[in-house]
């Protein structure tokens, strides 16, 4: 006999934890939506080349091939590890197909081979929106991802949070001004303040042979970064002279101001020079979402643009700007704080009790009228189980309302409703169910 158990690392939930991940796909779809982002899927595989076309760790994708297959095409067929770079290859296959700028968005499975360790799994949902152009991108595209990106955590109302926004030209130009050869490396370690000490974060620049006062230069940057407001930072950066910082310094107030106009409210905002997002294909806008209080546990919504990812599949340019909500993360971080209360075992919001044979085409009436009301409801299987037994099983599910119709008062058109959350007992006519349960 296989001894069942689920693979480690991958995604797998009880009813009671679907429940709540279906519920807040279902508000960042209709929040992405709202945005007029529109919906498109891609295959879950992807040719090698393809996923390696922009950056990858080939040691971080998994491959899929045949129990006793050949040698040959299906080979190279290798899981997505984000839904951006295959989106990539769509666009550029697509391109004389698709109306520019494309607004897309997507909510998918993505495999990718990581450490274990909490909040991070091989197998994890990303929730993406991306705005494509094959012309100049307009600053109001940053704008447009970040805010329904704001929209929709502000909606799934779970706990405070922080948008930390910056832009990387800022970055790199700070880190030429401590004249630092290896920028890239330097970012990378920068991009893990959230995680690790200080004296941690010293021995990191050490190790890319950066001295003393250009990692104590580093450290003061990424201090001022986090404790100064917006208007102290956007104050302290526009007095100098240099006119590409003057340039950067004018897009983060574009962006700040215009989300502001959209009503994102500032306190869920922050201007942080010091983010980074190390992989080397953002070139502008780039932003971090951390739950506050949980900052360690990392960022559970990021994004930025790019210049042109789709370069590798066609000679045209597309500029995009890209905003994702990693919602496995997100959940897995809510988790770990107590601020998902899984409560609910099934969709049902009422159960008909079955008791009696001369009582079911009534039951089956009830049951029609309300999923014709889109209220989720069933009636208990089995006509034989005691009626403390049915109620047993309607409270172990969490179901809210029990439904009993009991023989004596058929011909009254009466039905008893009970509350199995609060224990109230009414009893009302079959005409005022909705009105109750709705």
């Amino acid at each position: 006999m296989i001894k069942p158990q689920a693979i480690s690392w991958f995604w797998e939930n009880l009813p009671e934890a679907q429940i709540i991940e279906d519920k807040f796909k279902e508000i960042i779809r209709k929040n992405y939506s709202l945005s007029g982002f529109t919906p498109i899927d891609t295959p879950v595989v992807e040719r090698l080349d393809v996923l390696l076309a922009k950056w990858a760790d080939d040691n971080e994708v998994y491959a899929i091939h045949r129990v006793n297959g050949e040698v040959g095409d299906d080979s190279s067929l290798w899981l997505r590890f984000d839904l951006t770079v295959p989106l990539a290859r769509y666009v550029a296959q697509y391109e004389w197909e698709i109306s520019f700028p494309f607004r897309r968005q997507h909510i998918a499975r993505v495999y990718r081979w990581e450490r274990p360790q909490k909040g991070r799994y091989r197998e994890f949902y990303q929730a993406d929106v991306d705005i494509i152009w094959n012309w100049d991108l307009p600053n109001f595209a940053d704008v447009e991802v970040i805010s329904t990106i704001y929209n929709s955590l502000r909606e799934l109302d779970f706990w405070d949070f922080v948008i930390n926004m910056n832009n990387k030209k800022f970055l790199s130009w700070f880190l030429q001004t401590l004249e630092i050869e290896n920028i890239a490396w330097t970012i990378s370690i920068i991009d893990k303040k959230d995680k690790v000490r200080y004296d941690k974060l010293k021995e990191m620049f050490f190790s890319v042979w950066l001295n003393e006062v250009q990692i104590e230069k580093i450290v003061e940057f990424i201090r001022f970064s986090e404790e100064k407001t917006n208007t102290e930072i956007l104050t302290f950066y526009s007095q100098f002279s240099n006119e590409l910082l003057k340039t950067w310094i004018d897009e983060l107030k574009y962006l700040y101001n215009n989300l502001i106009n959209l009503w994102v409210e500032e306190k869920y905002l922050k201007i942080n020079t010091s983010i980074s997002r190390w992989l080397n294909y953002y070139t502008w806008t780039v932003f971090e979402t951390f739950i506050v209080w949980a900052e360690n546990l990392g960022s559970v919504s990021s994004g930025g643009r790019y210049d042109n990812l789709a370069s590798n599949f066609t000679k045209n340019n597309y500029p995009w700007v890209w905003g994702s909500i990693g919602l496995s993360r997100l959940i897995a971080v809510l988790n770990s704080i107590w601020k998902i209360e899984l409560d609910r075992k099934t969709v049902s919001k009422a159960m008909l009790v079955n008791m009696w044979e001369n009582t079911l085409k009534n039951n089956l009436s009830i049951l029609n009228i309300l999923r014709n009301a889109w209220v989720s409801c069933e009636m208990y299987l089995d006509s034989e189980t005691k009626i403390q037994k049915q109620l047993k099983y309607a409270n172990n599910k969490k179901i809210q309302y029990a439904i009993i119709c009991w023989l004596d008062e058929l011909e009254k058109w009466v039905l008893q409703l009970k509350n199995l959350d609060s224990g109230e007992q009414l009893e009302i006519k079959q005409s005022e169910i909705l009105n109750y349960i709705k």
